[in-house]
């Protein structure tokens, strides 16, 4: 019989799969970047967000009234106890959702605008795409628009697959962030090192 143990301990040296916890959610660290550590809750946000109020995706991501709450105190507070680890993106913000490259890969369907991220290694098992926030899984939001509807984004189903929806429908919300990589080496050293 195989056993898998699940065991926490404490270091400065993350992995991809490392798990942590961020108030009542978990996040698994997807990818090590140059930046730092990129971590995706595991669960989606307590509170379902439309992507626009407005039912449209002009401006895609960047400009949708999600980002928006992403970057809300609302939001940010969740993330208060490891907000001093947390790095911006180049954008500047400290939330985002992830791109359909990162969770589908070259699976990426052709009516989803493309975008050049590669697939995240865990992100290949499609049971580590689904996600709930009350314990059934559910559709949530991904960043990349639609080519075909002027009103819709790119979402992960409920089963892991790649699928579009109207803008101002309400989908669950799993945030990526990023734990800078000096910050978590810092952590590792003793006073007098």
């Amino acid at each position: 019989m195989k056993i898998e143990r699940m065991t926490e301990i404490e270091t400065s040296v993350i992995e991809v799969g490392d798990r942590i916890h961020v108030d009542h959610y978990t996040a698994t660290c997807q990818e090590l970047t140059p930046k730092g550590a990129l971590f995706f809750l595991d669960q989606y946000l307590d509170k379902a967000y439309p992507m626009n109020l407005n039912n449209t995706n002009k401006g895609g991501y960047p400009e949708s009234d999600l980002r928006k709450a992403l970057q809300s105190d609302e939001v940010l507070n969740i993330f208060a106890d490891i907000r001093d680890y947390m790095v911006p993106f180049d954008n500047g913000d400290l939330l985002r959702i992830p791109f359909a490259g990162e969770m589908f890969g070259d699976e990426v369907p052709q009516w989803i605008e493309s975008d050049s991220n590669e697939q995240w290694p865990l992100m290949k098992d499609a049971h580590n795409r689904i996600a709930s926030r009350c314990g059934d899984p559910e559709w949530g939001w991904l960043a990349n628009t639609s080519r075909d509807t002027s009103p819709a984004f790119c979402s992960v189903t409920a089963y892991g697959a790649a699928n579009g929806w109207l803008a101002s429908y309400v989908f669950g919300v799993r945030p990526v962030f990023l734990i800078a990589r000096e910050t978590i080496a810092d952590e590792g050293k003793d006073e007098t090192g």
